[in-house]
């Protein structure tokens, strides 16, 4: 009985030492300075409590970090029923001087403020921001002091200084609004709507450059609307987004938080296919539209892609890094078009290209039916020297194999009409230069004709060498001219040899 009131006695004691320190002024005073130590040595900024008072039913307090940094909240609480009915206000001058205390670096100036009101079962906060240079309401609930509900009205949040305050490059300006509506915020069992508008965008060329190298158009701009809704583990967005280069859409962007899986159907329109010569770096012409599926995770990439053009269908399968695409019936002349190329033969394809883009090696198996040569600079020649018209042949079926290695393409070539047969080997085409090197033999009747072409792609220098040729047709017109009882001679038989 003695131990046990000795113990009593000092509990009591315990207790209401820890009452006058938690809840009496000279207790707050003791608290203040170690409190102020504390949060300088987690800051690295000195701190001061300019009001620190702590009653068992209210409370008031003034922190102030640094110069830059204001804390301030009172009311009325319950320790013992954990209620609370206070005002709140921050006020952040310069982000970037919490760094120690928050971990990561911010920029720029931050200020909310707004009430708490509840218990342990039920609590409230209302407040409001001005994140980013927005007027941004927002409303969240709390049970057993986790965060359960919440609703926001986020008005004209400026792009360039969210991209500035998270110590992003400014890649972009332009203007947010959002409307939230999350009527249960446990990531198993979500329950929601979220709207997204984004207006006046324009992206900055500067820091594209500078950061991925690309020469982007000087006013690219972009605006967006993405209706989400959750529901479960998963947020299932509608998305309409549009440049000045492009249209993307979504029926169903689909991220699942739980499984961390993207999904997704999409569908680009491309009206210029010009505006992407800062992608690929060449003049192209029409247009095109893009439709397909996208799926991604931790272990897997996949998507397909599918475009009725060029007069033919073309359909494409991404999967962790390996490009498969399968092109039918397409015409030539109309892939030449669009590739600002010369018309030279016009023909229905069928090709099949598999790429590996991680190692940039592949290769391309392509088909060609019922072609003819059209009439060019080389046809031209060959009507001079051979007195042949190349382009009134019929080519049934082309095969052209290629290996792809970097951005070279070295290709075999095989095509064989009526009269005349083509053959290359090894025909080299640079892609990063826009040249060729190669020489097609082309045999007529049972004449063959080396045809080298050379330099720039759209437009390479052709050199026929005719020797052969000339020395046959030469040999031809001596048999003709060259009487029969002649040609035995020593002269004729020496004649005969030179040709």
């Amino acid at each position: 009985m003695k131990y046990f009131w000795s113990f009593l006695i000092f509990v009591t004691i315990l207790a209401t030492m820890l009452y006058g320190l938690l809840f009496t002024g000279p207790g707050n005073g003791i608290l203040r300075p170690a409190i102020e130590s504390k949060l300088t040595g987690k800051t690295g900024l000195p701190a001061k409590l300019h009001t620190f008072i702590l009653r068992p039913d209210h409370f008031d307090i003034l922190l102030e970090i640094g110069k830059d940094t204001k804390i301030e909240a009172k009311g009325e609480w319950s320790p013992v029923g954990r209620s609370i009915d206070a005002s709140y206000s921050v006020g952040v001058k310069e982000l970037s001087n919490l760094q120690k205390l928050i971990g990561i670096r911010l920029n720029g100036s931050f200020a909310t403020h707004g009430t708490i009101k509840g218990d342990k079962s039920v609590m409230k906060l209302v407040g409001e921001s001005d994140v980013a240079g927005s007027k941004t309401d927002y409303t969240i609930e709390l049970e057993e002091f986790e965060p359960t509900k919440a609703a926001a009205n986020v008005s004209h949040l400026r792009i360039e200084k969210l991209l500035y305050m998270l110590n992003k490059p400014v890649y972009a300006e332009g203007r947010v609004d959002m409307v939230a509506k999350v009527s249960n915020l446990d990531p198993k069992s979500l329950d929601g709507k979220v709207v997204t508008v984004i207006k006046d965008g324009l992206v900055h060329t500067q820091p594209i450059k500078d950061d991925f190298n690309l020469s982007i158009p000087q006013k690219l701009t972009f605006k967006a609307k993405i209706d989400t809704t959750l529901k479960k583990s998963e947020a299932v967005s509608k998305v309409d987004f549009i440049t000045s280069i492009t249209t993307f859409e979504t029926k169903a962007f689909t991220y699942d938080i739980e499984k961390g899986v993207l999904s997704t159907d999409y569908r680009i329109t491309i009206p210029n296919l010009d505006k992407l010569y800062f992608l690929t770096n060449r003049h192209m012409k029409g247009k095109v539209v893009v439709t397909g599926e996208l799926k991604a995770s931790k272990e897997k990439l996949y998507a397909t892609a599918h475009s009725n053009t060029l007069g033919g269908v073309v359909d494409a399968v991404f999967e962790n890094g390996v490009v498969d695409v399968t092109v039918r019936d397409i015409q030539t002349v109309a892939l030449t078009d669009m590739l600002l190329y010369p018309h030279i033969f016009d023909s229905r394809a069928k090709i099949k290209l598999v790429y590996d883009t991680s190692e940039e090696k592949g290769t391309i198996h392509a088909e060609l039916f019922d072609g003819q040569i059209l009439p060019n600079k080389m046809s031209f020649l060959l009507q001079q020297i051979a007195k042949f018209d190349i382009t009134k042949e019929v080519y049934e079926r082309t095969v052209i194999e290629t290996k792809i290695a970097g951005k070279k393409l070295l290709s075999n070539l095989y095509m064989k009409s009526r009269l005349t047969e083509i053959k290359s080997k090894d025909a080299l085409i640079d892609l990063r230069n826009g040249t060729i090197d190669t020489t097609l033999n082309i045999k007529i009747r049972k004449r063959v004709l080396p045809v080298k072409l050379k330099g720039s792609l759209s437009s390479p220098e052709i050199e026929i060498e005719a020797k052969e040729l000339l020395r046959s047709k030469a040999k031809e017109e001596i048999e003709k001219r060259l009487p029969k009882e002649f040609r035995n001679t020593p002269a004729g038989k020496l004649l005969e040899k030179l040709f």
